[in-house]
């Protein structure tokens, strides 16, 4: 049951970077009021604020999903976990899908600040000169015997990645 939510987790965040592509062929100069971050927290940590402070700098517009929500995703330090955050993107991107010029970015934050604006963004996603981009690392997580089914690559890092921008 729970590799069925890493597979879900893996499924909508395709589907979150497919409308990104999307998105972006459509328009190459697309206004940086389209592109709405959305990110998944329960409690306003020093983290979170970090967070929101680098986002607010550089003007993203953010969406934050589960505040003042009881945290029902595990412990995701220790175990398999994650399906609430799984469950709030779901029905956050089932909420947008009206929004054909809506670009998503999908992120963590009691772990991440921005470094650059939207236009970064949009100008390194197009440097990439791919539809679909995914966040990577080298650890595999939650199981680590999986590892042997995940395809070799030619640079960089190997294993998927749900919350890195």
């Amino acid at each position: 049951m729970e590799h069925l939510w890493c597979f879900y987790a893996f499924i909508l965040t395709l589907m979150s970077c497919v409308h990104y592509s999307q998105s972006i062929e459509r328009n190459k100069d697309i206004p940086t009021e389209k592109l709405l971050v959305l990110t998944v927290a329960t409690q306003e940590t020093d983290g979170f604020h970090r967070f929101m402070q680098s986002a607010n700098y550089f003007k993203f517009n953010v969406k934050v999903l589960g505040m003042g929500e009881e945290w029902k995703g595990g412990d995701v330090g220790r175990s398999i976990g994650g399906g609430q955050k799984v469950r709030l993107l779901k029905e956050a991107m089932e909420s947008l899908a009206d929004q054909e010029d809506l670009v998503i970015l999908f992120v963590d934050s009691y772990d991440l600040i921005f470094a650059g604006g939207p236009e970064e963004i949009f100008r390194k996603f197009q440097q990439t000169n791919h539809k679909l981009v995914f966040a990577a690392e080298g650890i595999i997580w939650p199981d680590p015997r999986l590892a042997e089914k995940y395809p070799s690559v030619r640079s960089g890092k190997r294993f998927l990645n749900s919350g890195g921008a």
